[in-house]
Order: structure tokens, then sequence, then C-alpha cells
């Protein structure tokens, strides 16, 4: 990291327990800003409960979570997302009964300060949801989405689905964008199809991106660094050229026993 690069993520000494189970244990990692992480680990690791920390849908135990210079930790989602962080899911997650251009509207509208809707600032109001349509229409053209956007979003394939949840991700305009194995049921080509997607948003959104990902090709090939979790704790965090020859690493996927909640 240059001089020039700012930590946008930090996540100092994170922990969660579910019981008796250490799910997280003082987890510390920094995403800077521009930058592809990858949090990968064999199953069972704790990733996904670092994501929920991270994004607000679980609290932790202990630790901090830092975006941009302020404190999110324990904060809900809906106060994250209006901290600048979005969040996509492992599983396609859309409004399946209105359009693709009614999806991403709505991911647009959770920006809308909750003061446009008190009485007397009705121009103000219709100014900042024109500002929304317009964003609406770049998503589209950004995303490829544009000739589906009259579509009812549950008619649509599932790897267009997944394209979808990014797009409405990416209507908050947020500084961080969480994706959750956004390669989990894609085909070869689809998947070669979103990793270019997600360089061109990382270019043309200025987006700083965290991903969890068991498609290694993928990881490797989009990630500037990589943090390997096991059984909850942090075991590696460097470039992909050096996670590849980890003997810890290496050791830790073909043997990790599947005790914690992934």
């Amino acid at each position: 990291m240059n001089s020039q690069t700012s930590v946008l993520l930090h996540v100092d000494r994170l922990s969660k327990r579910f019981g008796g189970l250490k799910a997280v244990q003082d987890l510390t990692f920094h995403v800077a800003t521009g930058e592809t992480v990858g949090l990968i680990g064999p199953n069972g690791a704790g990733k996904s409960t670092a994501f929920n920390l991270i994004s607000g849908a679980l609290k932790p135990t202990g630790g901090t979570i830092t975006l941009d210079g302020s404190d999110i930790t324990g904060l809900p989602p809906s106060g994250v997302v209006k901290r600048g962080l979005a969040r996509t899911f492992q599983s396609a997650s859309v409004y399946p009964g209105v359009t693709v251009a009614e999806n991403i509207y709505r991911g647009a509208l959770s920006t809308l300060p909750g003061s446009m809707w008190l009485p007397g600032v009705g121009a103000a109001r219709h100014a900042h949801l024109d500002g929304l349509r317009r964003e609406v229409a770049e998503v589209l053209e950004i995303t490829d989405l544009g000739t589906h956007r009259d579509t009812l979003a549950g008619t649509l394939p599932y790897g267009l689905q997944k394209k979808l949840g990014v797009a409405i991700g990416i209507a908050t305009r947020p500084s961080l964008l969480l994706l959750d194995e956004p390669a989990a049921g894609l085909n070869p080509e689809e998947c070669i199809a979103f990793g270019k997607l997600l360089r061109t948003l990382r270019a043309e959104r200025q987006l700083t991106l965290l991903l969890v990902e068991h498609h290694m090709a993928l990881v490797m090939d989009l990630c500037d660094r990589i943090v390997v979790l096991v059984q909850g704790r942090k075991i590696a965090d460097a470039a992909p050229s050096v996670i590849r020859d980890d003997h810890a690493v290496i050791e830790a996927y073909l043997g990790a026993p599947d005790h914690a909640h992934a």
C-alpha cells in the first residue's frame, strides 16, 4: 500500500461466539481504497460469519469494524448501507415480482434521506428522485441489463439474477461492495463474464471489492490480496502469487476439519 492509498475498511480483532463455538476469532485485516480483496478458506472457516458481522447482519462478540474512518460496529444493515457499504448474497437475492428496473430503483431508493419524506421538501424530494432515476439508467447500462429493464426479475435466468443482485448493490453508490460467492451456480462462461463485470465496476465506479469465493481461478485472477481463514482464525494475508504457494493454506484446503459455522 503506497502513501497515496488509504484504508477504507479496517477490521480489528473481530470475534463472534455462538454459545461455546468461536466462529470468528480475533480477525484483523484491512481493505485499501480501490483494492479487491478475497476472503477464502475451507467450509466452516468463518467466512460468511465475518461477512455477516461486517455487513451488520450479526453483532460481534468483540472487536471493531471501521469504514472510511467511521465506526460501524454493530450497526444494522440499513445503517451500514447509508455509510457506504453494499452486499450481495450467495443466492440470487432480487424482488421477483417486479421488473429489473424497479429492482435497481429500490436499491437506489434506500439511500434517500429520511428527511426527504417530511412535509415542505417536495421540490427537493422530486429532484432527488430524478437523480435516482438517472442512476438506475446508468446502472442498467454498465451492467448490460438494459435489454431486460422491463422483464420481471423472477423470470430471469439464474446468472442474470445474480448480475441483478450486483446492480441493486451498486445502485446504492457504495464505496465498498461485499460479494458473497458471486460465482456460485454460474457456468464457466458466466463466471468469466462476471469477472469482467467486476473489473468494469471497479474501474468505472471507483468501487472497492471484498469477496468470499470458492472459485479459486476467479479469486486468483481478480484479487489484489487474499485473506485466508481456517476455523475462524486468519492464517495468511498476502498477494495471490504468495497464497498459491503457501504450505499452510494448501494443507488447510486439503484437510481442515469442518467445525465452525461458514
